[in-house]
């Protein structure tokens, strides 16, 4: 089964292009998109970045925790990247590209699973943020696995291929 990148709908393997929004899978170009597509426009579909998902953290969450109403935390993203955007007036911004994820895994505590949320754990070999977690994530399960979608279409483009270090 594959994922769509554009919108994270599961598709069939055989599929051109998504079923849900039309996008094409697996370097398709779709004759609409060519006609609406300005004539100076050099960038093909395959390098657009495309923003899949953006949230926070749930309030709930952040109240039951840290008993604070604020919350200063973004997550977004995209068909190339993972942005974690933290601060209330300076902002700091962590950003990891997708080609450089090596695991994704979920936790959910009986909280977690109460309040409809989970604790998304992104392991990567960028050497500043090895390891990453998206906490009280809705819908944890669909993120992960759009997540998952994603990291697998961007390393398909890049020819990405799975090695273990022995």
């Amino acid at each position: 089964m594959t994922y769509c990148t554009n919108c994270g709908a599961e598709c069939p393997d055989d599929a051109k292009f998504c079923g849900k929004c039309g996008h094409a899978l697996r370097g398709e170009t779709p004759a609409v998109d060519l006609a609406q597509r300005p004539a100076h426009s050099a960038v093909s579909d395959a390098q657009t970045e495309q923003t899949l998902w953006e949230g926070r953290p749930s309030d709930l969450g952040d109240q039951i925790r840290t008993g604070m109403l604020m919350n200063n935390v973004h997550y977004k993203l995209t068909s190339q990247r993972l942005l974690i955007t933290t601060g209330l007036i300076g902002k700091k911004t962590e950003e990891l590209e997708l080609v450089r994820i090596k695991d994704v895994a979920l936790e959910k505590t009986a909280m977690d699973r109460m309040m409809g949320v989970g604790t998304i754990l992104i392991y990567s070999s960028d050497p500043t943020t090895p390891e990453i977690r998206l906490e009280d994530v809705k819908d944890a399960e669909k993120v992960k696995d759009l997540l998952r979608g994603a990291i697998r279409a961007e390393k398909e483009h890049h020819g990405t291929r799975y090695r273990e270090d022995l």
